[in-house]
């Protein structure tokens, strides 16, 4: 019986990491290409933004209202509950540690938060200071 509880939890085990490696393949692939951003909120307070998101490769290329350009690296994290992007700023920006974006992604939608410096989100929402971006895919 204990040989039999064992072999069942080493393949529930096997299966959740393959579940989780497949998501994170098919959230790389499906954030491929341009996003922009609808509208930003925190703690409630809601106003229009017109931010461009471009991911390319490992590549996220961003752009603000003003057309300054910024690249970073990222991964993606999808082994808890809630899922990161770690984006890596580029070296000419002073900043060496790495950011985690909180990512929600359903179809065109995508939302994004990001937590006041040196924290990290803690759920889809504009609670507790984080900020949350609203993006369309380009296009749709």
């Amino acid at each position: 019986m204990k040989i039999y509880l064992l072999i069942l939890l080493l393949v529930c085990a096997l299966s959740c990491g393959v579940s989780r490696d497949a998501a994170k393949a098919t959230d790389q692939a499906n954030l491929q290409g341009a996003w922009l951003a609808q509208s930003e909120s925190q703690n409630g307070k809601k106003w229009n933004v017109s931010y461009l998101y471009v991911f390319k490769g490992d590549k996220l290329f961003f752009t603000d209202e003003t057309g300054k350009e910024v690249t970073y690296s990222f991964k993606l994290d999808t082994t808890g509950s809630l899922r990161f992007i770690v984006v890596q700023p580029d070296e000419t920006l002073n900043i060496s540690a790495p950011v985690n974006i909180a990512y929600e992604l359903n179809g065109d939608l995508l939302k994004i938060v990001i937590a006041p410096p040196g924290l990290r989100p803690t759920e889809i929402s504009d609670k507790n200071n984080q900020e949350l971006i609203i993006c369309k895919r380009k296009g749709s």
